[in-house]
């Protein structure tokens, strides 16, 4: 896996318009515009906001476009 980060980090630096690489950190709210879960939906029709438990595979932003990250969801804590 983190041969495949690399390689991308690497290609990005071929574009002339910045590459950057992010990650989402525990507990944060789930959000589709930069994440995408690797899980089945099943804590979306639960009570509050599903809850980030890790980052999988880390998002990139090439220019003014993002790459969602992959996410494992939990719920949210009461």
């Amino acid at each position: 896996m983190a041969k495949r980060v690399w390689v991308l980090h690497c290609l990005g630096f071929s574009f002339d318009c910045g590459v950057n690489a992010f990650q989402v950190s525990k507990n944060c709210r789930f959000t589709e515009v930069f994440m995408e879960s690797v899980t089945e939906d099943v804590f979306v029709s639960s009570e509050g906001d599903p809850r980030v438990s890790f980052t999988v595979v880390p998002g990139f932003k090439v220019g003014k476009t993002a790459i969602q990250c992959q996410v494992y969801l939990s719920p949210a804590s009461s």
